[in-house]
């Protein structure tokens, strides 16, 4: 091989790691390898020291360690050519990766010699192999040790490592959480907030806004607001293991399935009440599957309604018991620090647009851009057209079995109950008659002053679709009292005389495509 024979003055380098993977002790410190191997090198009179290479609290699995790379640099150099180490292991416990390094060793003409005696790369060592195959088996045992020791620390309900947002470690038992009462009030708003329809980006930029603490001592973000409500952690209940190791060589990790988790309950207070919990639960996974009210929905207005303040669409909002509404996009995302939320009902917006279009088209001639855009909605196949009354119409029959059921539990009185359910008799009346004409239409061809009527019984039976109001309106802006009137966003979209009215008591401005 390459490099000085036996007795000659060498170039000497000197390599020392330091690691827990040994009883899970430093049981040999950095300077006291240091010291060992100095007066090692200086008693045997091998040369002089170029270079000390030191790895402190580094595992010998892996190889790409900062002080073996700076070595493999010096040696590319040609500064070293003797390697002293205290043992093999020190070196590495990988049994192929150490006889790897070995081997780069030798090409580039590097002499490795161990403290121990085991190991001399000058001499006929055949037992290099066996010794570099033990260290990997040890290292492994080791692993294995580890990993029992701690699952069954996990099994007993102890929380290994640190603690989650909302709690602390016990002062008094061992891996025992206690409540952190100020990170306990932001964990039980995430989700009383969440239970009120917002979303994971407002609730975070809510919590910016307000300069709560997060648990990466950063800002806020949706993915860790996600990972508190998902948590079984605030319930009381420990959940670990749920990743592990892919080996003792890697550091790499993978997700274990959920039967494979360790579920500790009841181990510590619980933040939040299981029922709470798993609701919130239920409306993540409906959130998630497309099913919840924001999911897959064509919105009446959608794209159409505007802040009048600050010019940002509206966007809807659907909550339990509440009719559906619009708010400001800007508020929504960011809270009153950009706008304020200019609510409005749909079905106010509603009542106002199906007026309005019957007496534009009253007013209008048959040849006109808007009867032609109108009749081209009622041009293609009638089948969807159909399903949608038919399920108005069921819709329309249900409210009167509520509306008969609460006159039985004299919810309402006698006069209300005859007025509704007269109101509802009515409705249906006119969406069986459209439904009829639709099918008709199915069949055969519709004159223009057909459609239009079967147009105008659907508007005043309530009966109105995205797809109608896009073709009539143009926009729709939203104005609270106290909102000035922004001349470089809307222009002469109101008149001069107008906008002092509409700054002091707000209203609705509609712009119609006609």
């Amino acid at each position: 091989m390459c490099g000085s024979k036996h007795g000659d003055v060498y170039k000497v380098a000197i390599y020392v790691r330091e690691s827990r993977d040994d009883n899970e002790q430093n049981y040999e410190t950095i300077e006291t390898q240091r010291g060992l191997l100095e007066e090692f090198v200086k008693s045997r009179n091998l040369g002089s020291i170029v270079r000390i290479y030191v790895d402190d609290n580094v595992s010998g699995a892996g190889f790409e360690r900062k002080g073996i790379e700076e070595l493999k640099n010096d040696i590319s150099r040609g500064i070293v050519n003797l390697l002293v180490i205290k043992d093999l292991s020190r070196l590495g416990r990988n049994n192929a990766k150490t006889l790897l390094f070995l081997d780069y060793l030798e090409e580039n003409g590097v002499r490795v010699i161990t403290y121990d005696g085991r190991y001399d790369s000058l001499k006929d060592n055949d037992t290099v192999g066996i010794d570099t195959w033990y260290n990997e088996r040890y290292i492994k045992d080791i692993s294995r040790k580890i990993r029992a020791n701690l699952r069954f620390k996990i099994q007993k309900g102890e929380y290994i490592g640190n603690s989650p947002f909302g709690y602390l470690k016990s002062p008094n038992e061992k891996n025992k959480l206690v409540v952190n009462d100020d990170e306990a009030k932001v964990v039980k708003e995430i989700y009383a907030l969440y239970q009120e329809g917002w979303g994971y980006s407002r609730i975070a930029s809510y919590l910016n806004q307000k300069g709560c603490p997060s648990p990466s001592k950063g800002t806020w973000n949706p993915v860790t607001v996600r990972r508190i409500l998902s948590n079984r952690v605030y319930i009381g209940d420990t959940v670990q293991g749920i990743s592990e190791r892919i080996s003792f060589k890697s550091k790499k990790t993978r997700r274990l399935p959920e039967d494979r988790w360790v579920i500790t309950e009841n181990t510590h207070e619980a933040i939040i009440e299981k029922e709470e919990f798993y609701r919130v639960q239920k409306m993540m996974k409906e959130k998630l599957a497309g099913t919840g009210p924001h999911k897959g929905v064509i919105h009446l207005f959608r794209g159409i309604v505007y802040c009048g303040r600050c010019g940002k669409v509206m966007f809807a909002r659907a909550r339990k018991n509440r009719p559906m509404a619009y708010i400001c996009s800007s508020y929504g995302k960011n809270g009153r620090i950009d706008c304020s939320s200019h609510h409005i009902r749909e079905e106010l917006l509603v009542d106002i647009v199906i007026e309005d279009i019957i007496k534009l088209i009253d007013s209008l001639e048959l040849d006109s851009r808007l009867i032609q855009r109108l009749e081209s909605l009622f041009s293609d196949d009638g089948r969807t057209e159909c399903e949608r009354l038919e399920k108005q119409i069921s819709q329309k029959l249900r409210q009167q079995e509520m509306l008969y059921l609460d006159r039985l539990e004299q919810k309402i009185s006698e006069d209300l109950f005859v007025r509704m359910n007269r109101q509802l008799e009515e409705k249906v009346q006119l969406l069986r008659e459209e439904l009829e004409e639709v099918k008709k239409r199915c069949t055969d061809l519709m004159t223009a002053s057909e459609i239009i009527s079967l147009l105008k019984k659907q508007l005043k039976a309530g009966s109105i679709t995205n797809d109608i109001i896009k073709t009539a309106v143009d926009k729709v802006v939203v104005f609270e009292a106290g909102d000035e009137y922004p001349v470089e966003i809307w222009g002469d979209l109101i008149a001069v005389e107008d906008r002092n009215r509409l700054s002091e008591f707000g209203g609705i401005v509609i712009e119609y495509k006609y």
